[in-house]
């Protein structure tokens, strides 16, 4: 199969909605030692990897990709009862731009898109003018008791730098910052070179005085963030590269393309295909040889290196890194594995089949456990890291499959993923449907929405014009099946497990809005719905349906959960209409009685419009600490109390 960019995949499908480290200071042996038998092998030598990194770019590809175009929650510290970034994996933190420790709020600015698919940025923090030289990261002191939130400090970017997120550890925080905005954070390409000279990097400061925070390191690495997680205090940092050479032709289509790139490469050195990272300023390499993996075929090579960049926050010059000779197009981390997913294209039939690597942690470093190639596309992107999920060592795959030929383009599978006992590889222990178990997940041309894997269950929604919630019965991975299912109007996008026997869906009705529903689980073949909120009609939207970031739980206060996610609500059409922008407030009610359990609105928080360039602002958090909520909207910070949340105070 050929590779083809996530760009081009993407716009085909539009009509349905490394190991150890390399680099460094680290000196760790690549592990494990065993017989190459998976989809990566160890690099023997640097000859090895200079070979492969150029066979890349003298390598035909059978279709041009822009072709393709036309086809187509945890806590982080404090005290009380305070909420977090809500992550997929309890101890698994993911970076976002706004961080909540319990007594410090960091806000780092916005981060701007003024034209086009590429652009510099560069915002303001405080005038909010977009002007480079004048952005900061803020930070406020929290007061929940009385609301309110005062600064602190800040800390000063530089002239064109945007920050992509942030972590918190103890009094250490780390901020991944880039010059130039690729979509998604490195998500969407139309092909190869866009991303080729392309740098980020990371900075760690000392905030136990927010006042006067302190560089303790500032790096930067050649190539694109890909995505990045924190477990314990190490921060994974994943990227890609491709190197910038002359006018090498990087969509190789013909002889001539290949011998042309046979000539410019005959001269370069292995040093410059590689990327390199400056630690306060001095330069190295960031991956070596000896530390990085290419495909076992050893006809076959890529002009990209995926990297994972491991980071001891209390020691963050120490990073190791590691690199294999391929794309990734995501990521799925636990605490114990990491797992990246690639794409593989057969532009003859169409056919699109997903790659899965295998990682297991160890401190900074990686082992390669093994791969796998399903059917099927796991897409990249808002809530679609759900489709993964590791079990007692399984990990279990949900995957789409697409023949746009057919009067049914689209089935959805399941794949159930084990570590094989004699080889570095991932067996396929179980799929559904399958001969036994033929019903599929969905119905004809139903595409898939939610997808949550709790335990030893899976919950998926699928939707066209009705929306079935199916539960999987995985308590024997080698005999997944599907065991109950419940139709209801609309569809799911986000699913948030409130109890065992309770899930909250959040999502759209048939005919457009919000919607939050409460679901009983309680008997798996018989799933219900214990009713539900709906908020505006079409054209409403809320981000917290695809950035599961916007979405904040409380659990457990007086035996009430709370819920609040941002929306916009369009409503009284039929005056003309209006919208309203604001945090909606829900509670959950006996949730240990399911068949009592309830989910009703308290209200909303609605502070005024303050900038005219953001009337409705698309970056909204919230932070839910005792009784007090903290609203940020863009840059600005507001509070209320959750029982008079139309006092709103600020901005702060």
């Amino acid at each position: 199969m050929n590779r083809s960019t996530l760009a081009s995949i993407l716009a085909l499908f539009m009509l349905t909605a490394l190991a150890a480290g390399c680099g460094g200071s680290s000196t760790t042996p690549i592990e494990p030692e065993q017989p190459i038998l998976g989809a990566l092998k160890p690099v023997s030598s640097a000859a090895e990897l200079e070979a492969a990194i150029k066979s890349g770019f003298t390598t035909i590809n059978g279709t041009d990709p822009t072709e393709l175009l036309a086809a187509s929650s945890s806590a982080d510290a404090g005290t009380g009862n305070f909420t977090g970034t809500y992550t997929q994996e309890q101890d698994v933190d993911e970076f976002d731009a706004v961080r909540y420790d319990g007594s410090r709020l960091f806000v780092a600015p916005r981060r701007y898109l003024p034209c086009c698919f590429l652009a510099a940025t560069s915002s303001d923090g405080a005038a909010n003018t977009g002007q480079p030289g004048t952005a900061s990261i803020r930070i406020l002191s929290t007061d929940p008791a009385n609301g309110s939130a005062t600064l602190a400090g800040s800390i000063p970017l530089a002239d064109n730098v945007s920050v992509q997120g942030m972590f918190l550890d103890g009094d250490r925080m780390l901020a991944l910052t880039s010059s130039l905005m690729y979509g998604g954070y490195g998500d969407f390409f139309t092909d190869i070179a866009i991303w080729a000279p392309e740098e980020f990097g990371f900075q760690v400061y000392d905030v136990a005085d927010p006042a006067s925070p302190t560089l303790e390191a500032d790096v930067s690495i050649d190539g694109v963030f890909v995505d990045s997680r924190r477990v314990g205090d190490v921060v994974y940092i994943v990227s890609r590269f491709t190197p910038t050479i002359g006018d090498v032709i990087y969509n190789v289509t013909t002889a001539a393309d290949q011998a042309h790139n046979e000539a410019v490469l005959a001269n370069v050195s292995l040093d410059e295909l590689l990327p390199k990272v400056r630690i306060d300023g001095v330069e190295q390499v960031l991956v070596t040889a000896s530390r990085c993996f290419i495909g076992s075929d050893d006809d076959v090579g890529y002009p990209v290196i995926t990297s994972v960049t491991a980071v001891p926050i209390n020691d963050p010059t120490a990073v190791t890194t590691t690199c294999y000779n391929e794309e990734a197009y995501g990521i799925y981390m636990t605490e114990q594995s990491l797992y990246f997913t690639g794409i593989l294209y057969d532009a003859v039939s169409s056919d699109t089949e997903t790659r899965i690597h295998k990682f297991a942690l160890a401190g900074t470093g990686l082992s390669y456990r093994g791969s796998a190639d399903i059917e099927g596309l796991l897409w990249r992107g808002g809530q679609a890291d759900f489709r993964m999920s590791e079990y007692n060592g399984d990990l279990r795959v949900l995957a789409s499959l697409y023949d746009f030929g057919s009067t049914d383009f689209v089935d959805h599978k399941l794949y159930v993923l084990r570590e094989s006992s004699s080889a570095p590889e991932l067996d396929v222990i179980a799929e559904l449907p399958n001969a036994q178990r033929p019903e599929e997940i969905g119905k004809p041309n139903e595409a898939l929405y939610g997808v949550r894997f709790l335990g030893d269950r899976a919950y998926a929604v699928t939707f066209e014009r009705i929306d079935p919630l199916y539960v999987i019965d995985l308590s024997d991975p080698r005999d997944p099946r599907i065991a109950g299912e419940l139709e209801v109007p609309g569809f799911s996008d986000f699913l948030h497990p409130v109890t065992d026997d309770l899930l909250l869906g959040l999502g759209s009705p048939t005919g457009g809005g919000v919607k939050l529903e409460l679901f009983d689980v309680s008997d798996i073949s018989q799933p219900l719905s214990r009713g539900g909120e709906l908020l505006g009609g079409p054209g409403s939207y809320s981000e917290a349906n695809h950035d599961r970031h916007a979405f904040t739980y409380q659990a457990d206060v007086n035996g009430v959960d709370r819920v609040a996610i941002p929306a916009l609500v369009f409503s009284d059409p039929g005056t003309g209409g209006r919208f309203d922008a604001a945090l909606y407030l829900f509670e959950i009610h006996d949730k240990t009685q399911p068949a009592m359990a309830s989910l009703m609105a308290v209200g909303a928080i609605a502070p005024p419009e303050t900038d005219s360039r953001f009337p409705y602002d698309d970056r909204n958090r919230s932070f839910i600490h005792d009784d007090t909520v903290y609203y940020v909207r863009g840059e600005e910070v507001w509070a209320a109390f959750w029982n008079a949340p139309t006092v709103v105070n600020g901005p702060f």
